[in-house]
């Protein structure tokens, strides 16, 4: 088969170029740019100026290889879009949402980085454990386009969207509404326009995007009650510079020493992870865009795994939306336009972002995306399934009220592991039963998530091999537990009431095996 001329070439380039960008990229632009910078936001007012951790760290270190990442994704799945036209001869192919994970952003800082260094009092320390955590992650976000077949045959879809439901309540809608009600007078105007953008799909005001909407009117509001001012920009001024990307592999290795208490984190939740992409790609293939999953998969592993050894503690990942944005006419050019503010991270602007809008006015883009994601998977679920939303939720919030106890014994340079906890005991709080439940919150999760979905389906046999997968958790100290370590003595209970809770589904298992006499 003969090549084409190169000036035909040159023109059927151009031709599908043209057909990577419409109006609709516009939109699509300023809705990515709103959420991946509420991130960041986040990022910078928790570590920088919360924390005050060392701006070389933060801005020199972080940022830059959160650029990196997210650049590299951002043109690779703008290049799969581009292929996918190509290859199926059309123009109106939507590329795939791209950026730092949302519930990955919370729980590394609320649940690894901040904690370490609150209790070693070295930054670079926890800053190493968190690229460690996102270096293991991107390997499980890798295995997952191998294992991704195994895991639909086996495991019930609908308690693995339960599961990812329940995290972003907790830790994208609860928490980021728990700061915007700390600073209503800014952002709680923001926040209920959010909640109306849900719904309402169009521009409020025509000709401007309902993000750039949000923004200002939490800026003024801002301004106005002089939240923010002059010396706010002056510092995020003195603080701009150049700051280029570097490896930091010696540091990843240095967070080893300190993963293990983690590891129930990072695990399961970098399986919702690509258990989100996988959703996504198919959320993206019933709107007639058909990716490659295992690509998809590989490419948000390698994304992840360059961010972390460039100094970014934060996995990479598809996003829900692509249907949205296929329905505004979008088409892979959003993804385009976002290498310009990623490379606005090489320099230390998003500091002059926060100083004009703060971070509990772009906060309220997660807290929408937490209920749009919740909300999307309540629907696709059956009726009968919803209990598992409500039992995905029981570990993630004493994980949530246990790290804001922490929190607040720290301000009297105390901690939860520090404290005798009798005096909560002897008032009534059940603080035991909050560490037990806290403790490897999202394994546990997980797997309560689809121990309930296989009864309802009256699985018992899936039942009970959940139930000995919790038990043998339990025995290496995975869940309920701080560190991992073999047959905690405190553990030794779980182990066995989960064994007997397998026997006993076992039992109903060869009870409904059993034929009955007539």
């Amino acid at each position: 088969m003969h090549s084409l001329p190169s000036k035909q070439n040159r023109v059927v380039l151009r031709s599908s170029l043209k057909n990577c960008f419409a109006a609709g990229d516009i939109g699509a632009f300023f809705g990515i740019l709103g959420d991946v910078f509420s991130k960041i936001a986040v990022i910078i007012g928790v570590l920088l100026l919360n924390e005050q951790m060392p701006k070389d760290l933060v801005l020199g270190r972080i940022l830059p290889g959160i650029a990196v990442g997210s650049m590299l994704g951002s043109f690779l799945y703008f290049r799969e879009a581009y292929l996918l036209g190509i290859k199926e001869h059309r123009n109106d192919v939507t590329a795939l949402p791209f950026g730092v994970g949302s519930t990955q952003v919370f729980t590394w800082l609320f649940i690894i980085i901040v904690p370490v260094h609150r209790q070693t009092g070295d930054p670079y320390l926890a800053w190493s454990v968190g690229l460690a955590a996102c270096f293991i992650g991107s390997f499980v976000e890798i295995a997952g386009a191998f294992v991704s077949r195994f895991i639909k045959r086996y495991i019930p879809q609908s308690a693995l969207i339960a599961n990812m439901a329940a995290a972003a309540v907790v830790w994208l809608s609860f928490n980021g509404a728990v700061n915007v009600f700390n600073k209503p007078h800014i952002a709680i105007l923001s926040l209920f326009i959010a909640f109306l953008t849900i719904f309402y799909r169009k521009n409020i005001i025509p000709f401007i995007p309902n993000a750039l909407l949000i923004l200002a009117i939490g800026a003024v509001s801002s301004w106005l009650t002089k939240e923010t001012g002059v010396q706010h920009i002056q510092y995020a001024v003195q603080n701009a510079g150049v700051y280029p990307p570097s490896l930091y592999l010696s540091d990843i290795i240095a967070g080893f020493r300190h993963i293990g208490p983690y590891l129930s984190i990072i695990i399961p939740l970098q399986i919702g992870n690509f258990l989100t992409t996988i959703q996504a790609v198919e959320s993206a293939e019933l709107a007639q865009d058909a990716y490659p999953l295992r690509r998809a998969l590989i490419i948000d592993g390698i994304t992840t795994l360059v961010s972390a050894l460039f100094g970014s503690p934060f996995p990479t990942t598809v996003y829900y939306g692509h249907s949205g944005w296929k329905r505004s006419g979008a088409r892979g050019g959003y993804l385009l336009f976002m290498l310009i503010p990623y490379a606005l991270l090489f320099f230390g602007l998003p500091l002059l972002i926060t100083a004009v809008i703060p971070f509990e006015v772009i906060i309220v883009f997660l807290v929408a995306v937490g209920l749009a994601v919740s909300m999307d998977v309540q629907n696709n679920l059956k009726v009968d399934y919803s209990i598992a939303v409500a039992v995905s939720l029981l570990p993630l919030i004493a994980q949530y009220i246990t790290s804001l106890i922490d929190n607040i014994l720290h301000i009297f340079n105390s901690s939860l592991q520090a404290i005798d906890i009798g005096a909560f005991q002897a008032s009534g709080v059940a603080i035991t039963g909050l560490l037990y439940l806290s403790y490897g919150a999202f394994a546990s999760s997980l797997l309560y998530s689809i121990w309930i979905i296989y009864v309802l389906q009256k699985n018992y046999l899936g039942s009970g091999i959940i139930a000995l997968v919790l038990a043998g958790l339990s025995a290496i100290g995975f869940i309920h537990q701080h560190t991992i370590s073999l047959f905690p003595h405190d553990n030794i209970k779980f182990v066995l009431l989960y064994a007997l809770l397998a026997f006993l589904c076992f039992m109903l298992y060869w009870k409904a095996k059993k034929p009955s006499l007539s």
